[in-house]
Order: C-alpha cells, then sequence, then structure tokens
C-alpha cells in the first residue's frame, strides 16, 4: 500500500517529472530492504503499463486504476476496483524459459476475445487481478490480456492447482494454473506474444538490479548489527 501511495507504480509513466527514475530507483532500493516479497507484483504492475499502452482500446478503461495512488486489495471485477494488479504467467512444463514451445491455445471467438485453455507451470503472483499470458494461436505464441474475471462479472476460469514451494521469497505467491477456456484479450499482434512479453521484462530489469543491490545491504546490516551485539573471547566480534 504505501509503495503505491508513494507513486512508485506508476509516476515514471504517468508523469513527466525530471529525476522520476531516480525517485522509483531510491524507492525500489528503500522498500526492497524491508519488504521484499511485495516487490515482484509491483514492478510487474508497472512493468505492464507501457506495454498495454500502445493498445489504446485496451489501455484507456484500465489507465486510471494503474495511475491510481489507492491500494485496493479486495478480490472483485476490474470495474469496482480503483487500482489493479498484474501479473506474469509464461513458464510451462515441457519449455522452461524456451517460450517458443508453448503449448497451451488461445482461439477466438465471434466477439473478438479468445478462449484460452492450457497450463502453466509458473503463474506469477496469482492474487493479481489480471495477467499477461503467453499462449499460441495459429500465427505462433501470442500475448493475452486474462484478468481474474470476466467482463459479465464472472469468475474466469483459471484453476489454481497449487502455490509453489519456493526457497527465498516465500512471501511473494507463485502457482502453478490450468486454463479452461478462459476468457482475454489479445495483447499485440498475433504470432509476436514473445517480443511483447520481452518489452515487458526489460521494464523489470531496473527493479531486479536495484532490489539485489537492497537485498545485499540488508543482509550486510543485518550481519553488522549482529557482529556490534555478540560477544565471543571477551569482545564484541566487530572489535575482532
Amino acid at each position: 500500500a504505501m509503495y503505491r501511495r508513494q507513486g512508485l507504480i506508476a509516476d515514471v509513466s504517468a508523469t513527466d517529472t525530471p529525476g522520476r527514475w531516480s525517485a522509483l530507483a531510491a524507492g525500489c532500493y528503500l522498500h526492497c530492504q524491508v519488504e521484499a516479497g511485495s516487490l515482484c507484483p509491483a514492478t510487474m504492475t508497472q512493468a505492464a503499463i507501457p506495454v498495454l499502452a500502445r493498445q489504446p482500446e485496451l489501455f484507456a478503461p484500465l489507465r486510471d486504476k494503474f495511475f491510481s495512488r489507492e491500494h485496493d486489495p479486495l478480490d472483485r471485477p476490474l470495474t469496482e476496483k480503483p487500482s489493479i494488479w498484474v501479473g506474469m504467467g509464461m513458464t510451462e512444463k515441457q519449455g522452461g524459459s524456451d517460450l517458443r514451445r508453448v503449448q497451451t491455445t488461445a482461439t477466438e471467438q465471434a466477439d473478438g476475445s479468445y478462449a484460452v485453455t492450457g497450463h502453466k507451470w509458473f503463474f506469477s503472483a496469482p492474487t493479481s487481478d489480471a495477467h499477461l499470458v503467453l499462449a499460441r494461436t495459429e500465427a505462433g505464441p501470442t500475448c493475452f490480456w486474462l484478468p481474474r474475471y470476466t467482463p459479465d462479472g464472472a469468475r474466469n476460469a483459471v484453476q489454481v492447482m497449487r502455490l509453489k514451494d519456493k526457497l527465498g521469497n516465500r512471501s511473494n505467491a507463485s502457482s502453478e494454473v490450468e486454463f479452461h477456456g478462459a476468457w482475454a484479450r489479445r495483447l499485440g499482434d498475433e504470432g509476436r506474444g514473445i517480443p511483447t512479453l520481452i518489452e515487458m521484462a526489460g521494464y523489470t530489469r531496473l527493479n531486479c538490479v536495484i532490489g539485489s543491490a537492497a537485498l545485499l545491504r540488508a543482509g550486510f546490516v543485518q550481519a553488522l548489527h549482529n557482529a556490534r551485539e555478540r560477544s565471543a573471547f571477551g569482545r564484541h566480534l566487530a572489535e575482532q
């Protein structure tokens, strides 16, 4: 909530204020030293904005929700939320990092939406209000906007199979899911889903670097505190 309230989700896209990227880096650096788990959904949401903005008919109804400084943790349809969080769903069992081997399929419907069917081995931040998902059409791997709820207010056909038992970052949930004809909108051109998602991932790299530096500093500070407080052989460890 504080990260969003400080404008660290959207100000780099919503404003042209000089120094906004430096302010983002500083805020990310401070935040991650206290709570690293929430940085992943925050970063994915921030990175989704410039990608979605390339498709105005999809982005326009969501613009104010992305740029909002109000945190809304409630599980409800997008139309009822003042702000939203976005996750990613790319990785599958058979492909791993080789996204060209995606087997999840997307079939276009009469109204222009798509029905997504398949499986994701990693579905990041399943509590998000929507995900950018990779699925295959006849043209090849394609990116889709897949919300938690369909436009008629029904829960979308995404079944969470399990939460992953991860090493580290346990406060940030990752899940394994199945899609059973889930409602989705195409984002970008058919067959160009991997470049679309790579663009989104590119925007996350700054936070990845800053977050790693923050974790290193947090670890150092804890080790220094321990060395100043713990005594052995008649002196504090820091004095040895």
